[in-house]
C-alpha cells in the first residue's frame, strides 16, 4: 500500500508539472528585437496557441504584443 502512495504521488506531482513551468521571457520570443511579440514569434515557443488567443492579449489589436500585454496574458 505504502509503495502505491508513494507512486501515486509521484505521477500526480510530475502531471503537474507542465502547468507549474513558467512562460518564456519576453525577450526571448521576441527574436527579431523589436521590443513586440509577433504571432510568429510567440507560436515558435508556445505553439498551442491560437490566433484568438493572441488577438485577446494584444488589447490595442496593432498585430503584436508589448511587453506588458505579454505579462499580462501569461499572469493569466
Amino acid at each position: 500500500m505504502k509503495k502505491f502512495l508513494i507512486s501515486t504521488a509521484a505521477v500526480t506531482v510530475l502531471a503537474a508539472a507542465p502547468a507549474l513551468a513558467a512562460a518564456p521571457d519576453f525577450q526571448s520570443i521576441d527574436t527579431d528585437g523589436n521590443g513586440a511579440v509577433s504571432f510568429e514569434e510567440l507560436v515558435v515557443v508556445m505553439p498551442d496557441t491560437s490566433k484568438d488567443q493572441f488577438a485577446s492579449a494584444d488589447l490595442d489589436q496593432n498585430g503584436e504584443l508589448s511587453k506588458e500585454e505579454y505579462d499580462e496574458a501569461v499572469k493569466g
